[in-house]
């Protein structure tokens, strides 16, 4: 029940409502909440030491490294979907740092106009596009822009070859995924095609080495990451039709014979076992 409405600017009814707060003494709350805190970021962590295996890097290493080498001040922009998810958990807020998306607007393909719009009002920030391969395929023209007005934008592509989003909301339904895999062009070549600097990688022992050179290179630049297809963003809180809905999925996988996606799939996201049992 809403007992007052209240509409106006962020900083002139924070302003007024500020001596009308009275400063809560008991802390125990406040502390519970930072040890809750605590936990989760040393758990979210362990993801990022494990970079993955060949053409199935670790999203979360990814975002992890790009952390550390993306500077305080810089902008990211995020695809709706799992890159939404790498970005929010993996980038460190400094103040400074920006973080754009669609979020609640659900809107495909938005991290690289984004980018473009950021660059073009920040030029003296350095902008990163965490744009997943279903979402940068449906603007590859857009390249064409960054190129033409030469925007200095990191373009991070999240390829697992699927619609990561999709496809798990089928499987906690209890649907096997249906026709979200997707067949990608080479994007780094696409990039190089359109006169923008391209890189691929496969393998998670070049994945620090190659990022920094991606951030140290002085121009629009396009890393395309192999990604692994199977890697879970879990949700913030579990619950028992989630777990019964990927239970039915993996059930239906293996009764129609795709044994070696239901055992990626556990490889892939055993370290969550703990949150499931909780």
């Amino acid at each position: 029940k809403l007992d007052m409405g209240l509409h106006g600017g962020i900083k002139e009814t924070l302003t007024a409502l500020m001596p009308l707060l009275k400063e809560e003494e008991d802390e125990s709350f406040l502390k519970a909440q930072l040890e809750i805190y605590s936990k989760v970021k040393e758990h979210l962590h362990s993801y990022v030491e494990d970079r993955g295996t060949k053409n199935k890097i670790r999203p979360e290493a990814v975002a992890g490294i790009i952390d550390k080498l993306a500077t305080q001040d810089a902008i990211f922009t995020v695809d709706t979907g799992m890159c939404c998810v790498w970005g929010a958990r993996y980038i460190q807020a400094t103040g400074k740092r920006s973080l754009i998306g669609s979020f609640n607007h659900g809107s495909m393909a938005n991290a690289m106009p984004h980018a473009i719009g950021a660059a073009l009002s920040c030029p003296d920030r350095q902008v990163v596009a965490f744009c997943g391969d279903g979402g940068i395929s449906m603007l590859l023209g857009d390249l064409a822009t960054i190129k033409q007005y030469n925007l200095p934008i990191k373009l991070i592509v999240f390829n697992n070859r699927t619609l990561g989003m999709v496809k798990l909301e089928m499987e906690v339904a209890g649907l096997p995924d249906n026709e979200t895999d997707l067949l990608n062009p080479d994007f780094a070549m696409v990039a190089q095609a359109m006169g923008i600097r391209g890189i691929t990688i496969e393998d998670p022992e070049f994945l620090p080495e190659l990022l920094a050179e991606a951030f140290a290179y002085d121009g629009p630049v396009l890393v395309n990451v192999m990604t692994d297809p199977n890697a879970l963003a879990m949700p913030p809180k579990i619950e028992f039709k989630m777990i019964k809905g990927m239970a039915t999925t993996m059930t239906k996988l293996m009764l129609g014979g795709r044994f070696q996606e239901v055992l990626d799939t556990v490889k892939a996201g055993y370290k969550h076992m703990g949150e499931v049992l909780d």
